[in-house]
């Protein structure tokens, strides 16, 4: 009977398991909070070398399809997934049937931590790492406010007559993360719903400071207009590097598309 356990244990069945409780699952990027991690010992004794913590986010891209007898490449969009951050409780252990053990540790949100708007989900993912066994593991959806700079961004955006309409993670061919969040406003106000017919803004965030890279689209009419957008000749890319006080950010915004319209 015991061997019979041991087997059932490493195919997952009658093994240990693992919950996870956090102070809270909504953050604001770069903010930290406590995990509490719980490992419950299943029907037999089993070796955990370490307990493993990552924070996932999810991005649309594409794969490339491979068939026999096909010429050429093939790619389709499907939904991929990337690590933000990884970290571990390395101390190995033993798992007594039954009982539950507690281990503490902290998790801070990175900075680009994308946001929970649009379809993207982004997770705390906790999992055992057990020899010769089935990894049990835990998912928990949390939700992702903004920083008080890119909040600040947002309001100077929305005070100006510009509301979101669309965001979504993309895939670029870039390093180390391989998307990026794009956020699609529309003017729906004046000054500015006569000059723009939108925006995409993409934020990326250091430590001192909120990077801004928007590519506005002008209004227009006619055969040209419609020529132009499809050229790339109706649209005006900028970039803005702010720092300081949620005004001095506002501020900035403001007078970047004040500039921009004239």
């Amino acid at each position: 009977m015991g061997w019979f356990k041991k087997t059932l244990a490493k195919v997952g069945f009658g093994s240990a398991g693992v919950s996870v409780e956090l102070g809270s699952t909504k953050l604001i990027q770069g903010e930290q909070t406590r995990v509490l991690v719980t490992v419950t010992g299943g029907d037999v004794v089993q070796q955990v070398d370490k307990v493993e913590l990552r924070v996932c986010c999810d991005y649309m891209g594409w794969e490339e399809l491979r068939a026999q007898g096909e010429q050429g490449r093939k790619k389709q969009r499907r939904r991929k997934s990337h690590v933000l951050a990884k970290w571990s409780l390395p101390d190995a252990f033993n798992t007594e049937p039954g009982k539950p053990q507690h281990f503490e540790s902290t998790m801070t949100l990175p900075l680009n931590t994308p946001l929970s708007m649009g379809d993207g989900k982004i997770w705390l993912e906790v999992s055992l790492d057990i020899p010769m066994g089935k990894d049990p593991s835990s998912k928990t959806e949390l939700t992702v406010k903004p920083d008080i700079q890119l909040d600040a961004a947002f309001s100077a955006l929305e005070d100006s007559g510009f509301r979101i309409e669309k965001v979504k993670n993309e895939e670029v061919e870039r390093q180390p993360i391989p998307f990026e969040q794009q956020f699609e406003w529309a003017p729906v106000s004046e000054p500015y719903q006569s000059v723009f017919r939108d925006m995409t803004l993409v934020a990326a965030r250091a430590e001192d400071a909120l990077h801004l890279a928007m590519t506005f689209g002008r209004q227009g009419e006619g055969i040209g207009a419609a020529v132009g957008r499809f050229v790339g000749a109706n649209t005006l890319s900028r970039e803005l590097t702010v720092a300081g006080s949620v005004e001095e950010v506002a501020d900035e915004v403001k007078t970047l598309l004040k500039q921009i319209s004239q």
